[in-house]
């Protein structure tokens, strides 16, 4: 029997190719959100910005088609095929509270990205940024240390 962490969350894979309604993805967020407090977060504790056993930084990381995606990249140092966390701040832009949970989930073994949703997805409302995000989940499985795996969506709540 595996970790429930091991798994991919099962629905990303059509994704990319057919359209998303609003209702679908905040459900689906809605769900994901609990999922730390069922499971169990590795990392309660407040995680330092200057933590040196972490990579984490805001960064540009070009996409397939041109797309650009800005946001916070924090996991741990000289690790490598691991499970991509996006993490959805509460507001448009990277806050500190999602750069936090963003480095709780790479001491806890991940690859954490936390979103500047403004900066990515330029106009729009969040929810429209924030199914345009869902879309670009498939593509976080070609990141350079990830094992392929978007294995977690972990929203910010204010």
């Amino acid at each position: 029997m595996s970790d429930i962490s091991d798994q991919p969350v099962m629905g990303f894979e059509g994704l990319g190719r057919t359209p998303v309604g609003r209702r679908s993805v905040m459900r689906r967020m809605a769900a994901l959100s609990a999922a730390p407090a069922v499971f169990g977060f590795a990392g309660s504790a407040f995680a330092m910005a200057d933590d040196t056993r972490l990579n984490a930084r805001k960064v540009r990381y070009a996409l397939r088609g041109g797309k650009v995606l800005e946001g916070y990249f924090a996991s741990p140092r000289g690790a490598a095929n691991l499970g991509v966390v996006v993490v959805m701040p509460d507001q448009i832009g990277a806050d500190a509270k999602a750069q936090e949970t963003a480095r709780r989930y790479a001491h806890a073994g991940y690859l954490a990205i936390a979103p500047d949703l403004g900066a990515t997805f330029k106009g729009g409302s969040r929810d429209a940024m924030v199914a345009a995000m869902m879309q670009t989940v498939p593509e976080l499985k070609r990141l350079a240390h990830s094992n392929s795996k978007v294995s977690k969506i972990s929203v910010v709540a204010a």
